[in-house]
């Protein structure tokens, strides 16, 4: 492959990334395209590839909360990849709404590593534009998944991303994927949807408040409804690292629910945790009790 070549084979594997992951900051778009090169290198050649790109009206630069910028394809940037690669699923960013820019470039970070580590992945965008298999489980989606593929479908790993303190809601939700689906997939194989099968659950945090403080809310329910080691075992922990403008710097596995590090079960908890477990805690207790008592969905 000549120079041209692989100039052009950059750009379009630039515009095949933004498109898969809705946006990338330029380091995350180095850190796929060049993965053997240095930081320094990599902001070289991206400063050269983005610029040119940006120059013919392919990508749009979109300043992000907190400082830094991302890029988004523009309607030539979706027209020119479809030239080339037709086969790619892709739109225009220009009118995506970047969300929790702190959470998603965290979960990019993380399937982009795992990319590098030579897995399948499907990005958070991906599904929820419904490029994928539809994997809701109880109205909630993951922030990505991670995918092993054999003659028998495709075994996943559910990707849930702590950048920040988890709203109750949400943490009902997380709890009914554990208790639900996943308890049942490690008794035996659980469909979550066509030929792909739920296998496990990730769990990342961007701090390790964050990981202490939700372990302990997650342990504190699954003492009170008795879930089984081996349920406990398939939830992984993951400290994942990167500085406040989403410069990366790896992800490192930490544990399990089962086995978390020591200093996450015996840390002190706040008032305020404190009182979010209590309320946590105080909810499944009613649950518990609607139940017994036959309640209106009992």
């Amino acid at each position: 492959m000549d120079t041209l070549q692989q100039h052009q084979k950059n750009l379009l594997d630039a515009l095949e990334a933004v498109s898969r992951f809705g946006w990338l900051t330029r380091d995350q778009v180095t850190r796929l395209l060049w993965p053997g090169s240095t930081p320094a290198t990599r902001e070289k050649l991206g400063q050269r590839l983005l610029g040119k790109v940006q120059e013919k009206g392919l990508l749009l630069r979109r300043v992000i909360d907190g400082g830094g910028s991302a890029y988004v394809l523009r309607p030539a940037g979706v027209s020119y990849l479809k030239s080339f690669r037709p086969t790619v699923v892709t739109k225009s960013g220009l009118d995506l709404r970047l969300g929790n820019v702190r959470h998603r470039s965290l979960s990019n970070n993380i399937l982009i590593t795992r990319m590098l580590q030579g897995m399948q992945i499907w990005t958070e965008y991906e599904i929820q534009t419904r490029r994928t298999p539809d994997i809701t489980v109880a109205n909630k989606v993951p922030d990505g998944a991670v995918l092993e593929d054999d003659a028998t479908g495709a075994a996943m790993q559910w990707v849930e991303v702590e950048a920040h303190s988890r709203k109750r809601q949400d943490f009902e939700a997380l709890c009914r994927l554990i208790r639900g689906p996943l308890s049942r997939a490690w008794t035996g194989a659980y469909q979550i949807s066509e030929g792909v099968y739920l296998m496990g659950l990730e769990l990342y945090y961007a701090e390790e408040h964050l990981g202490a403080l939700l372990t302990h809310r997650l342990l504190q329910v699954a003492h009170a409804e008795g879930w089984p080691d081996s349920l406990l075992d398939s939830v992984e922990l993951y400290w994942a690292q990167q500085t406040p403008r989403g410069r990366w710097n790896g992800i490192k596995q930490v544990g399990t629910l089962l086995y978390p590090p020591e200093s996450w079960t015996t840390k002190k908890l706040s008032a305020l945790e404190s009182s979010l477990t209590q309320r946590v805690n105080r909810l499944t207790s009613e649950l518990e009790a609607m139940k017994a008592q036959g309640g209106p969905n009992g």
